[in-house]
């Protein structure tokens, strides 16, 4: 793997100029009309700027779970409510302690700002000795944007990225202040895809760039934004997509490793300089990567993700109910061949398959057919980025009116940045 990595620098070359993280940091311009990326070092993949301090809290609360404990930390979980937990939704929580809770539409009140109400009973319920789940929401913009009215609306992916790296980092930093007051922590996105011939039909207004380079650059200063206003960010779908509909059936990417590199990853390793909270997988099968296991499910890509390309984040399933998955045996055995092959947390979004699951890790645990410290492991990503998001200290106090005076502001600068008035 390690050979294969240094041939995805040595191709990536062809792409132009080198983007440099500070550059964006500071505003200087680094649109599509800049001269593009040539090469992406290693060293800032590998070094994930964690505190000693942070490290060893986060060991120290992934080595003091119990197995139950343990099993639960490693679970996405759904659960019902709109403003508050429901007496079963408060049981379900207590019972299963996920490290992350992932809300839906039917989550979402008709006044956005009540939504603190479910995210405060969610944090109460779900904690681990005052450390917070995270509370993820799929927040992209365009069409895949949960909250549909009373926070700032943002436009499609494709439509912010015709904009340049400016306004892509604006968006990120608005959203995240915005789903931040709201008590969620974790931002499903962005899509770090570029778009092709291969995966339009999938992802269509998704996608920054059909240049993957520009895309991997969009996607660096919306995760850049998100997490500096206080929001963790997950890029998807690594490595990528076919056409295929994931919900609806295992997709196949056929392409050669040279393709992988220069389509594919050329807009992940940029995106991953950006430091994000997690990486979601791909559900696809990419046999030139593995012939038999789709990614997420997969050792071999994994690797390329975790030690090929350096990411020390939380590695992220899609949701193991997916059709997709239909022939991995099932929820319970996907989820443990997902974290046997390396993944760190688990998307399931129904309640029964999250028990069913959190049943299968504790008793492959408790018989040795699944490694106490791969899990460990997993728990130690997860506290370490929790802890990175401040989730150790109660969420941030903010009234309506400032709410209000917050979205109010938000959308007068991207309207200035997208109108000019």
């Amino acid at each position: 793997m390690r050979a294969f990595f240094i041939a995805i620098l040595m191709l990536s070359v062809s792409c132009g100029r080198a983007f440099n993280p500070s550059q964006a940091q500071a505003g200087e311009d680094t649109s599509a009309s800049a001269e593009p990326i040539d090469h992406y070092p290693l060293t800032p993949l590998l070094n994930d700027g964690q505190s000693v301090a942070l490290r060893m809290k986060a060991r120290q609360l992934a080595e003091g779970l119990s197995l139950k404990e343990l099993c639960g930390q490693v679970l996405m979980v759904s659960v019902d409510g709109k403003t508050g937990l429901s007496s079963w939704g408060a049981a379900f929580l207590s019972e299963i302690k996920p490290g992350a809770v992932l809300l839906f539409g039917f989550n979402i009140p008709p006044e956005a700002f009540a939504l603190r109400g479910l995210s405060a009973a969610i944090a109460e319920t779900a904690q681990h000795k005052g450390i917070r789940p995270f509370i993820a929401i799929d927040h992209e913009g365009g069409d895949v944007f949960r909250i549909k009215s009373g926070v700032t609306r943002l436009p499609s992916a494709k439509s912010l990225g015709s904009y340049g790296p400016d306004l892509a980092g604006l968006a990120g930093a608005l959203s995240g202040a915005e789903l931040r007051a709201l008590g969620v922590t974790m931002n499903l996105a962005p899509v770090a895809e570029a778009l092709n011939a291969r995966n339009v039909a999938f992802l269509g207004t998704r996608a920054w760039s059909e240049q993957p380079a520009e895309a991997g650059i969009l996607a660096y200063r919306f995760i850049e934004g998100s997490q500096g206003s206080g929001t963790a960010a997950a890029a998807k779908h690594f490595p990528g997509n076919s056409d295929g509909d994931p919900h609806a059936a295992l997709p196949v990417l056929e392409l050669s490793m040279e393709e992988l590199s220069e389509g594919f990853l050329a807009s992940f390793i940029p995106a991953l300089r950006a430091k994000p909270a997690a990486v979601m997988l791909s559900h696809a099968l990419i046999p030139v990567l593995d012939a038999d296991k789709p990614v997420s499910l997969s050792h071999k890509a994994i690797a390329l993700l975790k030690s090929d390309l350096g990411f020390r984040g939380i590695v992220l399933s899609d949701d193991l109910v997916m059709a997709a998955l239909g022939d991995a045996g099932g929820p319970a055995r996907a989820a443990l061949s997902a974290l046997e092959a390396g993944a760190d947390m688990l998307m399931v979004s129904g309640a029964k398959e999250a028990r069913s699951i959190r049943d299968a890790l504790l008793a492959a645990l408790s018989e040795g057919s699944l490694d106490e410290a791969r899990l460990r492991d997993a728990a130690y990503r997860i506290f370490l980025q929790k802890t990175r998001f401040a989730l150790d200290e109660p969420m941030p106090d903010i009234s309506a009116e400032d709410f209000e005076a917050l979205v109010t502001g938000n959308r007068a600068a991207l309207r200035r940045s997208t109108t000019g008035l």
